[in-house]
């Protein structure tokens, strides 16, 4: 189902923009997404995948201006990008996979 939203997120990017993007793929179904793996082996199985190809839709400084902590300065930032998702908990995570997977292929 993840490659389905994945595949939804270009044609909500292009109607609606970067932000409602971002907002509907990470802010919705990835944050989702961590926490049933958390659950379930088989959704934690497809993470890696599932953030893999969210890194392929959003430039670097999108997903740092949605993700990253603002006190990170190693980030580069997109100022046009506003973190609508407030459990810092799960953003802490999807930042992480994201990131990880980003220093080790």
């Amino acid at each position: 189902m993840w490659t389905e939203q994945c595949d939804a997120t270009t044609g909500i990017r292009n109607a609606f923009g970067t932000q409602q993007a971002l907002n509907y793929l990470i802010g919705e179904k990835f944050l989702d997404f961590i926490e049933a793996a958390g659950k379930d082996d088989n959704f934690h199985n497809e993470l890696p995948l599932f953030a893999a190809r969210v890194r392929t839709l959003f430039e670097p400084s999108e997903l740092a201006a949605y993700l990253a902590p603002e006190d990170d300065a190693s980030v580069s930032r997109d100022d046009s990008v506003v973190r609508c998702v407030s459990d810092e908990t799960l953003i802490a995570e999807a930042w992480h996979h994201l990131q990880s997977e980003t220093h080790h292929p």
